[in-house]
């Protein structure tokens, strides 16, 4: 590819990606939340197979922007379900937490992720390095099909959270301190103090 050609590329993923995040919600609730991120998790791993077969070519090179198109679609809608499945299940208390173990994960892997990739790139080869890939796009959909969530038909009930006490009524005045006398006027007869 170009460089032309290959940012081209990379814009109809990324715009992929928006497709995906906008109809997400749409798709959760006709299919279910928890069919369609295991249908999403299904799909992603196929969309590899053109960067698998491909060779030099504006046919290939079309057919390898529908599919990053696809998965990154997919991706992002699979994501932002699930993670609106996870803010729905977390209680306010522990939304920050969530929230930054989550990021830590998945920006903590990233890096990692891409060294151990060109690790075994330089190793094995860059086409058997895109296989392992591909096949490890699989153990998601293994873990979340194994899971309850492939019966999630709609989006959870949020936690039961502790009912608040009512409001004061709003007729009812507060009450009314005096001020406490200080010592001096505790003992000044002038204001009915008594002398020690």
């Amino acid at each position: 590819m170009s460089a032309t050609v290959f940012g081209v590329v990379l814009g109809l993923g990324a715009l992929g990606a928006a497709a995906g995040a906008l109809t997400a919600p749409a798709l959760a609730r006709q299919h279910g939340p928890g069919p369609m991120i295991l249908t999403a998790l299904a799909i992603t791993p196929l969309t590899q197979l053109p960067l698998l077969l491909a060779s030099p070519g504006l046919a290939w090179q079309i057919t390898i922007a529908t599919a990053l198109f696809l998965q990154l679609a997919c991706a992002s809608a699979a994501g932002t379900t699930q993670r609106s499945i996870r803010q729905i299940v977390t209680t306010a208390a522990m939304q920050a937490r969530m929230q930054a173990v989550s990021t830590w994960l998945t920006s903590g892997a990233r890096p990692v992720a891409a060294l151990l990739a060109g690790a075994l790139g330089t190793w094995i080869g860059v086409r058997p390095a895109l296989t392992t890939g591909t096949l490890l796009l699989f153990v998601p959909l293994i873990v979340l099909a194994r899971s309850p969530i492939r019966a999630l038909s709609q989006m959870p009930d949020p936690p039961a959270a502790a009912v608040p006490s009512p409001p004061a009524s709003r007729t009812s005045h507060p009450p009314v301190r005096t001020p406490a006398r200080t010592d001096n006027a505790r003992h000044d007869p002038s204001h009915g103090g008594n002398p020690p």
